[in-house]
Parts: C-alpha cells; structure tokens; sequence
C-alpha cells in the first residue's frame, strides 16, 4: 500500500502546497493593486483640488475627462480650459528618485525606491502626448492653435525626487504645474471666456456621450 500511495500522495500534497502559496501570492497582489489604486485616487483628488482652488477663475478644470475621436480613445486625468490654451496633465503617484529622459521611448526611465532597489518605468511622456494628439483631433474646426495645447506629467508623491533629463515645463511637481500654467496668465489670450466655457461645456457633454 505504501509503495502505491506514497509518490501520488506526495504529488498531491505539493500540489496543495503550490496552489496555497499561488493563492497568497494572489491575494498580495491584489491587495497592493487596491492599496496603488486608493493611493493614486487620492493623488489625483489632491492635483484636482489644487487646480481648482490656485488656477485664476477663468480656467476650467475637466478631472477624469474621457475623450474618443474615431477609433481612438483615451481618458485625461486633469484638462485645463484658458484663455491662455489647454493644459493636458498626466498624474502619476511614483515615490523615489525618478531618473530618465523626456525624448526617449519606452522604459527607459527608472524608479530608485526608498529601500534603494531600482525598477524600471514606462516614459508617461507618450502616453501624455498620445492624450493630447487625441484632443487635437477633437479641437479640429475650433480656432485653438496646436502650439498652445500643453502636455505635462505631474508627480504627485511628496517624496519624490525629479531626476529627468529635458524634463523643464513638461515634468512637474503639483505646485511647479500651477505656476507654469497661471504664468500664462500674463499672455495675450487667444480665447475669449465665452470661447473657453463653450470647449468646456463641449467636452463635457462629448464625455457623457462617449
């Protein structure tokens, strides 16, 4: 009997052993999936709220603004509508020593984490720039010009430290982005308030019919 039982059951006992630890390795994921996703919720609330109580009042801020034009599609966490332009901004919630450079593609930035380990990380700057192309296409027939349509990454994390290269006016830190957008201020418009509370109210009603 022992030589029958033994192997099999000996291959079931390390299956259930494998299928506990696979288990918990889920369950770990999914609970820092919900930890990130809680973090990076709150981190946009916080951008939002900032935009809203610094930017001038002529500005309209558009949070978690769904756009699709054709067959494309993409969501904005925070759009800025001005008379001095539009603000596209890309929130991220990355905590460490941010390192890489704003003019190459693909995971070629890293993240040197408090412990000291490194990662890599995907340049948002496509992603924002894909986000803004897609406005773009939206904004065709309006007389808002592609040269003041303004794509910025956001890091929202207090403990995060900016070392990217080529990243002045593009990579920012909340209260770095609110000053470069009310900079803008001191510029000529190049939309009336009707103009900017009409691509406003456009967007918005384009969102709830996406």
């Amino acid at each position: 009997v022992i030589g029958i039982f033994w192997k099999p059951a000996l291959g079931i006992g390390g299956a259930l052993v494998f299928l506990a630890l696979g288990h918990e390795v889920r369950r770990r994921e999914q609970l820092q999936d919900q930890a990130e996703t809680a973090s990076m919720r709150a981190a946009k609330e916080t951008v939002a709220r900032l935009l809203d109580d610094k930017l001038a009042k002529d500005h309209y801020v558009l949070n978690d603004l769904r756009l699709k034009v054709g067959r494309e599609k993409c969501w904005i966490d925070h759009l800025v509508v001005a008379p001095s332009g539009m603000f596209v901004l890309n929130t991220i919630n990355w905590e460490g020593k941010i390192v890489g450079d704003t003019s190459k593609q693909a995971y070629t930035w890293r993240i040197r984490l408090p412990d000291g380990k490194m990662r890599p990380a995907r340049n948002p700057i496509g992603r924002v720039l894909r986000e803004r192309r897609i406005l773009c296409n939206w904004l065709k027939g309006t007389n808002l010009i592609w040269e003041r349509v303004f794509p910025l990454v956001v890091l929202a994390n207090k403990n995060v430290e900016i070392q990217v290269t080529n990243a002045e006016h593009r990579v920012l830190n909340p209260e770095q982005a609110v000053t470069f957008i009310n900079d803008f201020c001191f510029e000529k418009p190049i939309l009336s308030n009707a103009e900017v509370e009409k691509l406003a109210l456009g967007l918005n009603e384009h969102q709830d019919q996406a």
